[in-house]
């Protein structure tokens, strides 16, 4: 908890900072040691259903970002094609996407729908995805996240 606030903090500070000067990154990573999806294994969401927390022995860099994975097996997949394991819209909360914002997101909530993983920041995102049709949601974050890309 204690570092979730610290990290809000500095980042918030960063921000004030920097102005206008902020860049998006394609990747969220942590605030703290660049590490994508929290230090999770993206790809143990597909294996074994549920979050795996990532080991520092199995580490990969893709996109300016550390990938993190419980075990070697994950680690390998992933490098093989990295496209398929990784998070839509780069780890942002998805729900928060296909309303046009960047949010951080919660590794503990998540769902596999047409074999692509979407991360969430909160329960209330990923219910509002199941209840308002989760292909639609898709269309909005979609289009949202392109112009995201557009910018960078």
């Amino acid at each position: 908890m204690f570092r979730r606030f610290f990290a809000a903090m500095l980042v918030s500070i960063l921000f004030v900072s920097a102005g206008s000067a902020w860049a998006f990154d394609e990747i969220n990573k942590s605030y703290l040691g660049d590490l994508a999806v929290d230090g999770y294994d993206s790809v143990a969401y597909f294996n074994t259903k549920k979050p795996a927390e990532g080991q520092g022995d199995f580490t990969a860099d893709w996109k300016g970002a550390t990938w993190r994975f419980a075990n070697a097996e994950s680690r390998d997949l992933f490098l093989e094609s990295p496209e398929s394991y990784a998070p839509q819209y780069g780890g942002y909360c998805s729900n928060q996407m296909s309303l046009g914002n960047l949010s951080d997101i919660d590794p503990g909530v998540w769902l596999i729908f047409e074999g692509k993983l979407y991360l969430f920041g909160h329960d209330v995102g990923r219910d509002r995805w199941e209840e308002t049709g989760i292909a639609a949601r898709i269309q909005d974050a979609d289009k949202n996240w392109q112009q995201y890309l557009a910018k960078k």
